[in-house]
């Protein structure tokens, strides 16, 4: 099948891609280099709780702001801002200053993100949604799974090159340093797009905010959303930012073996999101294949945990990555085809609000356990809360979706 773009999805693709590759350096190296630099496992937790707090706080208002400007702007000033953010976090000692940093990093991000789901529902014809959404997935992971390779063989190098001690903080500084200078690079491909102009803008300018508010809590579907993603959030939190320190401590792997797993678990999910929207036109939904692998995902969450063998973990966690985030693109595409064009940005908005909550109590709670009782606890925590989310998610949709022919549509 030839794909047919056109110039604007390609520069937003293009520019999933080079972000992603910058941040996967990030997400690979963060946690090592804060408790390179003396912290516990709680103060990890607690400054990683920072960026979700932010978009916690300012979600709802950057939803709004985002419905009333260019999709186009929102994700340039939200790109470039989360970037001012890395920057610092990555450049103060102090735990306090770079708890600030990250509220700057998560305000940005959670702009930007709000703004992707209904960019791509403006510049996309029906009938590519899924697969435009999958790709947008796709491309990301495919960056990370490029990221983690260079990242995983980066602080050797800079090692090397500078006579750093090996996972010093200098070492790990450095690499992250290098990725956020590579992000800049993703502004420029935003920077070009040309947003369809649909007199959105105009017509949300004469809503009052109030309004608008009070429209989206008295809507049941939205409120479920939320919901969802609280609990999908929490659970989320509570392990998958850690899965790097886990399989660290567990099994004393290096870091370009760190990278290498990460890596082609990137690539299987890449492979993985493509077929989501395949699934989308063989069961005419987007819920079956969302419920289908999120459950099956579950079982290889319990063998990663679980497991004396670092190939069986390795192998588990591929699994369950695929699996888990092959869905993420499908409940993305579901919930703006359920949204009217004007509040696609709020909707998304608390949607990630539902998502912060959960990911701002997970992370630092997470810290304070693998502190006392070490990463058990959280696998049973995890794979329990998904349980919950995954059941309401076809308890709520499935039949929203059988009124709705549209939302099953590829």
């Amino acid at each position: 099948m030839r794909l047919q773009f056109n110039r604007d999805t390609k520069l937003f693709l293009i520019s999933t891609l080079l972000f992603g590759f910058a941040f996967s350096v990030w997400e690979l190296f963060f946690n090592l280099y804060i408790l390179s630099l003396g912290f516990s496992s709680d103060v990890l937790g607690l400054i990683r709780s920072a960026t979700p707090l932010a978009a916690l706080i300012l979600g709802l208002p950057l939803g709004l702001l985002s419905d009333r400007i260019e999709r186009r702007t929102s994700m340039l000033f939200g790109l470039l801002i989360g970037s001012i953010g890395m920057v610092f976090e990555v450049r103060l000692l102090s735990p306090a200053l770079i708890f600030l940093f990250g509220l700057v990093q998560g305000a940005g991000f959670m702009l930007y993100q709000i703004a992707k789901p209904p960019f791509i529902m403006a510049i996309t014809k029906e009938k590519n949604q899924a697969l435009v959404f999958s790709l947008n997935f796709g491309l990301l992971t495919v960056a990370s799974m490029l990221g983690n390779i260079i990242a995983g063989q980066a602080p050797g190098f800079f090692d090397r090159l500078f006579g750093i001690t090996a996972g010093s903080p200098a070492s790990y500084q450095w690499v992250i340093s290098a990725g956020i200078a590579f992000a800049s690079i993703s502004l420029i491909p935003i920077f070009m797009i040309s947003e369809p102009k649909k007199d959105i803008g105009r017509k949300l300018l004469r809503t009052p905010i109030k309004t608008v508010i009070k429209k989206l809590a008295g809507n049941p579907i939205v409120r479920r959303l939320a919901i969802i993603n609280v609990i999908t959030g929490f659970g989320a939190a509570l392990l998958i930012p850690y899965l790097n320190v886990f399989l660290r401590q567990k099994f004393q792997i290096s870091d370009d073996l760190l990278g290498l797993i990460f890596s082609i678990s990137s690539l299987l999910v890449f492979t993985g999101s493509l077929i989501s929207s395949w699934l989308v036109k063989i069961t005419r939904s987007r819920i079956i294949p969302t419920v289908a692998t999120q459950s099956i995902s579950i079982i290889f969450l319990f063998g990663l945990g679980f497991s004396p063998f670092l190939w069986m973990a390795a192998l588990s966690l591929m699994l369950r990555n695929v699996l888990m985030q092959m869905s993420s693109p499908l409940l993305d595409n579901y919930a703006m085809l359920i949204s009217e064009p004007e509040t696609q940005g709020s909707i998304a908005s608390v949607r990630g609000i539902g998502w912060q909550l959960g990911q701002t109590v997970g992370i630092f709670l997470s810290g304070i356990v693998q502190t006392r009782f070490g990463f058990p606890p959280l696998f049973a925590a995890t794979g329990t809360l998904y349980a919950i989310a995954i059941f309401m998610t076809w308890t709520y949709f499935r039949p929203e979706e059988k009124k709705t022919p549209h939302a099953g549509k590829s």
